[in-house]
């Protein structure tokens, strides 16, 4: 097969290829569109049907208030017509106008007189009057009668103006039954809707009916007004409620007023708002429907509002008739437990409002089919849409391959042909793409003359580059890289072909020095001088990933056919820097170490020197306190100095602990006693800083298997942190130390825990773990380490805890929180031995005190005497050993640390000549850590005492011994 052939068969078959990606392209791109559009329609048609829940509930919450309003409105008329009654019929009348007493007729019935009415109300006067039912024959009403029923006239005019909603207002008195009708009716219509012209018992009828029965003492004993149930009225005959409430004179019941409202009044009052999808109904508890919308039958008396010729029986329509058939009023109960919001019940959704003081509910109710209904025509725009866009898809992509695929796939069968045939013919595609023929005929023949160069670039690289241990890079006069080593590709992270045209000062110079290294190259390009050129330099720069790192580079200059290009030798320094690094931070900590073994050795020095004055005063105060029992103020003042001492104990323990490297013992501890012993240990130097210390320790806090002297500085190491990091802090300066105990899912056992928290700056942003480095430290040169946080986390894991940064919260500073598991801790031992008895003391023990200090000595005789020891002293190791030869005693007391003859070669001696009273001594010091004295007591298996100590100790260590 000939090239052509060749170059054809593979023109077809990228051709095919081609065109099965356009189209899959073109899949790609229309399917997320028309998904789009589909997600759109989607989101339109349930936010529609969201709004239209939202209106549902809007207009429920409207129809609600305007029905409220209504309903308030004869609430306030008849309770205004109570008021004017118990002033009116309860007080001095005034004289009626003439007009009524001259309107008076009296009313027949079989033509005799039953009573009288004010059917003889001149025509101008009945609009603004009401009509009285008077049952007495025998008595014409008097002017009380006539001037109530004008007092109420006017009140109800005046009510009935502003309120349109209102029908009639009535009075019905008692005991007298009579009756008041505002606005004016003609007896003849109340009488025949009451269904009896007599007037006595048409109104005894009446005063059967639920609007004048249901106020009545015994079937309202608590006076309340009430709701009646629709009813037809008295003149009209449409339907109405009443609202009616008693009237009392004292305890007599003196009548009923009550106002009527139309069926069609409530009606017209919720058909104000606009139309909407779904229905509503007003009922009452009996489920009596009130009004609705829409209504379904025009005949209904819902429709017209009036009742039918043959009422007043007509029964009045049932909710439960009203309802769609998948609704019922179980489900309205239950849309009333959320009253005002849309209650989901099959494929309808309610709202139910409960209208306070009446017995009416209101419901409004719509269907999802409605809710759908009224989101479809939002549709129609997006189907328009997706039927455009289908047909502008058909039509672009035509246009596209007639425009741009065909061509296109011209100009690849062009440039598969050329490369495989140098004399390949062009193709004729038109002038629009002939620019493109002719970039792929001078690409081809640039890459003949670039496979030249290459092959020259090739020779020269092999020569000086490839096996080069170290990195070169080589750059032309404007400072684009044209040899890019592997070893430069090894260091820098990239591959030759994506640097290689790219400018040095891009690639590999870090951003902050590209403008001096732009200077430097530019100088250069004018012939000067390289700077530096063979020699060895220090610079910064930059790998592929963008991370600086340190390098040794020799730079210089060549010449390649005629150009100036610069070479660059480079040798990474960074393991050689981070070696000296570490080096010299070794040597600093030697340093911090060698310090705090000085500072160690002093601390331990000034205790021990206190510690004999501190135990003659803490002892003396012992006594000063027995001996003053009956002098309450001087024991209370023995008392504070032997407290002022057991503190300054605590202290000098406390430095000790610090100074010298106790092996650890776990025992049982309480954090709440270290985080005392630690704030009395720094309480002047809060004082000093103007910091106050708040502790808050749980009393209830377990103890924890720990050691005592390890955990008490981590508690101290975050005391003085935290009065550190307060110095430069503005006042108030505050640091709280809370403890408590806490069992976390993950643990297997509870922790106790401890937590320091400041009011000062905090730890940086993102230190939460670099803080806990060894060596780190934020404080300024020469206040830190940066060992205090590293060894106290180091401890606290070691105790299977650990030391956290907590996060930051609002209004505080730095908060560290310390965790220790409990580790099946024991009970915490008492806090000193009981005093002993004197009668528990052996009647003949003699007892033998050894110390240089005279004051000490008598000290300790003065306690043992006081509970009937027999105590001799001697001041040195020597006079101690005379007097054993000479009397015998039950157990030796004996300081430690003596000139010429100290207690470890008094103990010797005792073993060689008394070995029985060897293990009856007991060591008294003022530093039982230092690594002398604890070996020694170690080797003996002595018992000891440390200074200062109390009454109660002493005598408890001599039992022990005796024992």
């Amino acid at each position: 097969m000939s090239n052509a052939e060749q170059a054809e068969e593979l023109h077809a078959m990228s051709a095919e290829r081609l065109v099965r990606r356009y189209h899959r392209m073109l899949l790609l791109v229309a399917t997320p569109v028309f998904a789009l559009l589909a997600g759109l329609a989607v989101w339109q048609g349930l936010q529609t049907q969201r709004s239209v829940v939202a209106e549902l509930e809007r207009r429920a919450s409207t129809d609600n208030a305007a029905l409220q309003t209504l309903v308030q409105g004869v609430e306030e008329h008849v309770a205004d017509l109570r008021k004017l009654a118990a002033r009116d019929l309860l007080t001095q009348a005034r004289a009626p106008d003439a007009a009524l007493r001259s309107a008076l007729q009296q009313h027949l019935f079989a033509g005799q007189p039953d009573g009288y009415t004010l059917d003889d109300l001149p025509a101008l006067l009945q609009p603004s009057m009401a009509q009285m039912l008077w049952t007495q024959p025998a008595l014409l009403p008097d002017d009380d009668a006539l001037w109530w029923l004008q007092s109420l006239a006017s009140q109800a005019e005046l009510a009935h103006g502003r309120n349109a909603g209102l029908a009639r207002s009535y009075y019905f008195g008692a005991p007298r039954q009579q009756a008041i009708v505002y606005p004016w009716v003609p007896s003849a219509h109340v009488l025949q809707q009451l269904g009896n012209n007599h007037l006595e018992q048409a109104l005894d009828n009446w005063y059967r009916m639920e609007v004048v029965s249901a106020g009545l003492p015994d079937n309202n004993p608590t006076r309340t007004p009430y709701w009646t149930a629709p009813y037809p009225d008295i003149g009209t005959r449409a339907l109405v409620v009443s609202h009616a409430a008693p009237i009392y004179s004292g305890d007599d019941f003196r009548g009923v007023v009550a106002a009527d409202v139309k069926l069609a009044t409530v009606m017209g009052v919720l058909s104000n708002a606009p139309a909407g999808p779904g229905r509503w109904w007003v009922v009452t508890e009996r489920g009596e429907v009130l009004a609705e919308a829409p209504v379904r039958d025009p005949r209904s008396p819902l429709a017209t509002a009036r009742a039918s010729e043959s009422a007043p029986g007509t029964p009045i329509a049932r909710l439960a008739d009203r309802l769609p058939g998948d609704l019922d009023m179980t489900q309205i109960n239950a849309a009333l437990q959320t009253p005002g919001r849309a209650f989901q019940t099959g494929d309808h959704r309610l709202v139910a409002h409960k209208l306070s003081s009446t017995r009416w509910t209101l419901v409004h109710a719509v269907s999802d089919a409605q809710a759908r209904a009224v989101a479809l025509p939002g549709l129609l725009p997006f189907i328009l849409i997706a039927a455009a866009l289908l047909a502008m898809f058909w039509y672009g992509q035509t246009l596209l391959r007639q425009r741009l695929l065909d061509p296109a796939l011209g100009v690849m069968g062009y440039l598969q042909a050329r490369s495989l045939d140098e004399n390949a013919p062009e193709p004729n595609l038109g002038e629009r793409w002939q620019p493109w023929i002719d970039v792929v005929t001078r690409t081809f023949r640039n890459e003949r003359e670039a496979r030249e160069r290459e092959r020259r670039s090739e020779a020269f690289k092999s020569a000086i580059v490839d096996n080069a241990v170290a990195a070169i890079l080589t750059a032309d006069a404007q400072g684009r890289i044209v040899e890019f080593n592997p070893a430069a590709e090894t260091l820098f992270g990239y591959a030759r072909r994506d640097v290689l045209g790219r400018k040095v000062s891009e690639t590999i110079v870090p951003e902050r020095y590209r403008t001096a290294n732009e200077a430097d190259l530019q100088r250069m390009r004018i012939d000067g001088p390289v700077l530096g050129q063979g020699r060895h330099a220090e610079l910064q720069a930059r790998r592929a990933d963008g991370s600086e790192f340190p390098v040794e580079l020799v730079l210089w200059r060549t010449e390649v056919d005629g150009a100036t290009h610069y070479t660059a030798w480079l040798t990474d320094l960074s393991e050689r820097r981070d070696a000296a690094q570490q080096i010299e931070r070794q040597r600093e900590a030697l340093r911090q170490s060698e310090k705090l073994t000085a500072m160690g050795s002093l601390l331990a020095g000034v205790a021990h020197e206190l510690n004999n004055p501190l135990a003659i005063v803490l002892g003396r105060a012992n006594l000063l306190e027995e001996k003053c029992e009956d002098l309450p103020d001087l024991k209370a003042d023995a008392q504070r100095i032997r407290e002022a001492a057991e503190r300054c104990g605590r202290i000098v323990r406390t430095f000790l602990n610090m100074a010298r490297s106790k092996p650890a013992q776990r025992s049982a501890i309480s954090l709440n006693d270290l985080a005392r012993a630690a704030s009395d240990m720094l309480g002047y130097t809060y004082r000093s800083h103007d910091i106050e210390l708040e502790l808050a320790l749980d009393p209830a806090l377990p103890p924890a298997m720990a050691d005592a002297d390890q955990i008490g500085q981590v508690v101290l190491n975050l005391l003085v942190n935290a009065q550190q990091a307060l110095s430069a802090h503005n006042p108030p300066r505050r640091v709280w130390v809370t403890t408590g105990v806490e069992l976390r899912r993950e643990d297997r056992e509870p922790r106790v825990w401890l937590r320091v928290v400041d009011n000062g700056p905090g730890a940086p942003q993102g230190m939460a773990d670099k803080i806990f480095e060894p060596f780190f430290t934020t404080k300024p040169e020469g206040i830190g380490t940066g060992l205090g946080l590293a060894v106290s986390r180091s401890l606290a894991r070691e105790h299977g805890g650990d030391l956290l940064l907590e996060a930051p919260r609002e209004g505080f500073g730095a908060s560290f929180r310390l965790s220790l598991p409990l580790s099946g801790a024991a009970p915490v031992e008492a806090t000193g031995p009981a005093p002993l008895l004197g009668d528990e003391t052996p009647a003949l023990s003699r007892v033998l005190v050894v110390d240089d200090e005279a004051e000490i000595a008598e000290l300790i005789r003065a306690m043992l005497e006081s509970v009937g020891y027999e105590v001799n002293t001697a001041e040195s190791g020597a006079v101690a050993l005379e007097l054993l030869e000479m009397a015998r005693f039950d157990a030796v007391i004996s300081d430690l640390r003596m000139p010429d003859m100290d207690g470890a070669q008094l103990w010797r001696e005792v073993v060689a000549r008394h070995p029985t009273l060897a293990r009856r001594m007991l060591f008294v010091t003022g530093d039982t850590l230092s690594p002398g004295a604890r070996q020694f007591l170690a080797d003996a298996r002595c018992a000891s005492l440390d200074k200062p100590f109390g009454k109660a100790d002493l005598l408890a260590k001599v039992a022990e011994l005796l024992a």
